[in-house]
């Protein structure tokens, strides 16, 4: 009986092992990368964007902010924490979906080393510095795309609408 245990006791643990290893590494990664300040910096990186939602959104209920940058930054006081904490509450099994138990324990190593970590605190101002360039890139390929589509509209004749007024009306803004 008592070698039954020992032996049951040995299966086990070779099997709970990688399982536990695994969440050990997941929630590493976690406490490494989601944190509030890397949602601080998305949220720089997309404080414009995020602000005109809420003040149209506002707008729709007849509400003008007096001060609309000071109330976005009492909002995202409020909003922080308790986001951060459901996201981390969320992520580790995310990461243990996505990748393998090896690549799990190689990842929480490398955010270990001193590179891991000066990733890490670089990676707000990287996301914000991507997010300024990806809005100057949007806006010169939207800008673009509205003129070839434009061209395409009216070559392919890809719209048909029964009011011509419209239809040049849609070219023009796209132009």
């Amino acid at each position: 009986m008592r070698d039954i245990l020992i032996a049951a006791t040995l299966v086990l643990g070779v099997f709970s092992t990688p399982v536990m290893a695994d969440q050990k590494s997941a929630d590493y990664i976690v406490s490494q990368t989601v944190t509030r300040e890397m949602f601080e910096g998305a949220i720089a990186a997309q404080r414009s964007l995020i602000l005109s939602a809420i003040q149209h959104d506002l707008k729709q209920k007849n509400v003008t902010l007096p001060n609309p940058d000071r109330f976005f930054d009492l909002l995202m006081e409020e909003f922080l924490d308790e986001f951060t904490e459901s996201m981390q509450a969320q992520s580790a099994q995310v990461f243990l979906d996505a990748f393998t138990s090896e690549q799990l324990v190689e990842i929480a190593s490398f955010f270990a080393t001193d590179a891991g970590q000066a990733y890490i605190a670089a990676t707000p101002t990287l996301m914000m510095e991507g997010a300024r360039m990806g809005q100057i890139a949007g806006q010169k390929a939207g800008a673009n795309a509205g003129k070839r589509l434009a061209n395409r509209i009216e070559d392919e004749g890809l719209i048909v609408v029964d009011d011509p007024g419209l239809l040049e009306r849609l070219l023009d803004a796209l132009k």
